[in-house]
């Protein structure tokens, strides 16, 4: 489980907002995984794949509007989210959904969302705070 607190805040709102909504995505995928509930573990998954999209999308536009001169590192590191939750998708699709699967999957999000919020979200929050206060 992931817990919410300040050390998460990138500093705009809307993606904070944002990434408060996935965090709790996350633990209710938890939540169902430690109940052995994969059917109801793979809709909160393909769910959180569309949710995600859209937040992705926001970035994008974000970035593409400031001009941000890491937009292509970022939008790289987006790519390799997407592309590995497409392969536990194919995975599901096969009838390879398990307790593992799930916990590998649990263990993915959170290790990379977590190192995404901290490291490339957080660069962005600190350059469009910076626009901001120049513009």
């Amino acid at each position: 489980m992931i817990a919410w607190d300040d050390s998460l805040a990138i500093g705009v709102d809307e993606i904070d907002a944002q990434h408060k909504s996935i965090i709790a995505l996350i633990n209710e995928l938890t939540t169902h995984k430690n109940r052995s509930d994969e059917a109801a573990a793979t809709q909160v998954l393909q769910f959180l794949r569309s949710y995600l999209h859209d937040h992705f999308e926001l970035e994008m536009e974000l970035m593409l509007d400031l001009a941000y001169p890491d937009l292509e590192a970022h939008r790289q590191q987006h790519e390799l989210f997407v592309n590995h939750v497409i392969f536990f998708e194919i995975e599901n699709e096969f009838g390879v959904v398990s307790e593992q699967m799930l916990a590998d999957i649990l263990a993915f999000l959170e290790e990379w969302f977590i190192s995404h919020i901290q490291l490339e979200d957080k660069a962005l929050g600190q350059f469009v705070r910076s626009q901001a206060l120049s513009g």
